[in-house]
């Protein structure tokens, strides 16, 4: 990155939604007291009815910056193409920097910064910084509202632990935030991230152009994310990733089960060493 321009410098925050507005407003709202200030949020809605757009409506009053709200009409699973549209929108001169998620994390308040540090520091750029996040359970997601996520978001509280002590909440030691030196990292076996997941990952926007985006032949649940680091590992483009760091808290709710073509797709893919742009992506070809 050019030195001289990292302090005007704006992340594009990308926020993938479907009709889901409770877990979004916590969402949204876990960005109202992020140390790093320097960003923007879009939304990209793939599909949501009104509840959705008058809540995004009322909590743009909340933000000093700008919330862009990207909607296409409801058409069944097409995240890859709402996001591909939103990501034409975002100019690489001032956005440099991509930061994707989905509407049902909560973020920890140095969750921005601590994507913006990992490509600012990083001695190779660009590249694909991955993070990953802690499973919260049912009942400690149902204590989660606006009025307390501001303070659920400093780290790892009291009702977090006693939930992970319980085996209810997964991955608990993830909220333990590390913020040291790559040795450390290496050596408590933080560093070993293997794969992107779509709700917590950086990447250059240039070379989010580069690959071409999402592959929307992914138009069911599962696959498309995997795609995507496909094509950048094969890029050539670093892909590193710390757990503890870029933290996020998910919500639970029932998971949705992967296609079987999607996965035949996917595990064909990880041996294609030559697949480094998608035709059905950002622009066609």
């Amino acid at each position: 990155m050019n030195t001289s321009n990292k302090a005007v410098q704006t992340i594009a925050v990308v926020i993938t939604t479907y009709n889901n507005p409770k877990s979004l407003e916590l969402c949204i709202l876990s960005f109202l007291n992020q140390t790093h200030k320097n960003f923007d949020l879009f939304i990209a809605d793939d599909g949501s009815d009104d509840v959705t757009r008058d809540l995004i409506a009322r909590l743009k009053m909340k933000f000093d910056s700008p919330i862009f709200h990207i909607w296409h009409p409801d058409d069944g699973y097409r995240k890859a193409k709402i996001n591909n549209t939103v990501f034409r929108q975002i100019d690489p001169d001032k956005y440099p920097i991509i930061v994707c998620v989905d509407h049902d994390v909560i973020l920890h308040h140095r969750f921005v910064e601590d994507h913006f540090v990992a490509h600012e520091k990083a001695s190779f750029a660009p590249l694909l910084f991955m993070g990953r996040r802690v499973d919260l359970s049912e009942e400690l997601s149902k204590t989660i509202t606006e009025e307390n996520v501001l303070r659920f978001n400093q780290g790892l509280q009291w009702s977090l632990l006693e939930s992970g002590i319980k085996g209810e909440t997964k991955n608990i030691l993830r909220s333990v935030r590390l913020d040291a030196p790559q040795w450390i990292t290496k050596l408590l076996k933080r560093d070993r991230v293997y794969d992107l997941l779509g709700s917590n990952f950086s990447i250059s926007t240039q070379v989010l152009r580069d690959v071409n985006g999402y592959n929307e032949d992914f138009n069911s649940y599962w696959g498309e994310d995997g795609d995507l680091f496909v094509r950048v590992r094969n890029s050539g483009v670093p892909c590193v990733g710390k757990i503890g760091y870029a933290i996020q808290w998910h919500l639970y709710h029932e998971r949705l089960e992967e296609t079987p073509e999607h996965v035949e797709m996917y595990r064909a893919l990880l041996n294609d060493k030559e697949y480094r742009r998608c035709k059905n992506g950002i622009t066609k070809s």
